[in-house]
């Protein structure tokens, strides 16, 4: 299973166990998640252990602990993103070098962006060999709040992230090959081909996934301008696709574009689909200029994780954070009810996925992207409306007139 579909995969697990938990009053809970690391197991032990490191995340968390005299298994000390330091302390409960290792979080002496619970004990496995390694990451949580159950799992899928890449990097495997992206992008594509030729038809699903893959493109290339390393486009059954970079955006004129580029890259193509299929009668020309047109204007809407949604939040850089999210949180509750109300069940399953970073708290300052300048602000807004009002005009003029195939 490609790496993107286990983290979904986790991901919807988790979520559809909290309503579940609810019900039964169930307050602890136990997380999971294992994942394949391309570096020896003796280099990610080192990485998994340090009590002093400099971690691989956007933006560099560094972690300076030291042990307490007078409390054995204690450490203590500070995170720090950027300029910023956070009180850190945790207690090592039990320790196999080279094997294992579990530690109890002592929230008292953290900073409050830590407190996600009581109880909070944490555990991190390794196995492999010289070449390749597999870590698996364990906390077991008391919630106090009903926000931790959201937050929890996108923070332990955080933290494994972060791990993987810095053993990688200190083994020198970081970063995937072309080959390896080419393969990973054939491999996914062909599982997201067969789940459109389910649903609509093997010509319906060649078109989705050709508007797919230009759509990324420009995404793509927006991260080489912006200097954000790209690890791949990932096609996601029934979904669409995604295209990741190795790191965030520093400031949210980068992310706003990055966000943008998808749908105003496809303008190029949309327009030249709909110029041809006014001087030929094919209606597969037609076809495909609407198909993008409805592809493209669809992630334009204003809601996380569709790029419109993306644009909305680094329009909204300069506004209160609390009500940042209460906008997000409406617009993604409106889209739920739309997409239950028409039916479409998938749609759904992805709104409630986003749900947890939509609703969790403010992350540290140092890791919250630069926001827009006043210009900035203008013309990311003028381009988004832009975009949306050409996308829009294709509709409009096309709809009715050419029938998508079905079979």
């Amino acid at each position: 299973m490609p790496p993107l579909f286990g983290q979904l995969f986790f991901l919807l697990k988790e979520l559809l166990r909290i309503p579940l938990d609810v019900l039964s009053r169930t307050m602890t809970r136990v997380y999971v998640l294992s994942s394949d690391v391309k570096a020896p197991k003796d280099v990610l032990w080192s990485v998994v252990s340090a009590r002093k490191i400099k971690l691989e995340s956007s933006p560099v968390v560094e972690m300076d602990t030291e042990s307490d005299p007078d409390r054995p298994g204690v450490y203590t000390g500070f995170c720090r993103y950027g300029e910023r330091s956070l009180p850190f302390a945790y207690q090592v409960l039990e320790e196999k070098p080279g094997e294992a290792m579990v530690l109890r979080l002592l929230p008292e002496e953290c900073d409050p962006v830590y407190r996600l619970g009581e109880n909070y004990i944490g555990a991190v496995a390794v196995a492999g060999d010289g070449q390749n390694s597999t870590i698996t990451n364990s906390c077991e949580l008391t919630h106090t709040r009903f926000a931790t159950r959201l937050i929890m799992p996108l923070t332990l899928l955080r933290s494994m992230q972060t791990l993987k890449r810095t053993a990688e990097a200190r083994a020198g495997t970081g970063g995937q090959t072309s080959s390896e992206q080419i393969k990973t992008a054939l491999l996914t594509g062909a599982l997201t081909f067969a789940s459109f030729f389910a649903l609509f038809g093997w010509s319906t699903a060649a078109i989705l996934l050709g508007v797919i893959l230009i759509h990324e493109f420009g995404h793509v290339i927006a991260m080489r301008w912006t200097g954000i390393p790209v690890r791949g486009i990932y096609f996601v059954p029934f979904f669409g696709g995604v295209a990741i970079g190795d790191g965030l955006a520093k400031t949210e004129a980068t992310r706003g574009l990055v966000a943008l580029m998808g749908p105003a890259f496809s303008m190029l193509t949309t327009a030249l689909f709909a110029l041809l299929s006014l001087q030929n009668p094919e209606p597969f020309l037609a076809d495909l200029a609407l198909m993008s047109a409805l592809l493209n204007g669809f992630n334009l809407l204003p809601i996380l994780p569709l790029d419109g949604g993306q644009v909305l939040k680094s329009l909204m850089s300069r506004m209160p954070p609390a009500s940042t999210r209460v906008v997000q949180g409406i617009a993604l509750a409106i889209g739920g009810m739309l997409a239950a109300a028409a039916g479409d069940y998938l749609l759904l399953v992805l709104f409630i996925l986003v749900a947890p970073g939509v609703l969790a708290a403010r992350p540290p300052a140092a890791m919250v992207p630069a926001p827009l300048s006043h210009r900035e602000t203008m013309w990311l807004a003028s381009g988004y409306l832009a975009t949306l009002a050409f996308y829009l005009a294709v509709i409009s003029g096309l709809w009715g007139d050419s029938p998508l195939p079905s079979t």
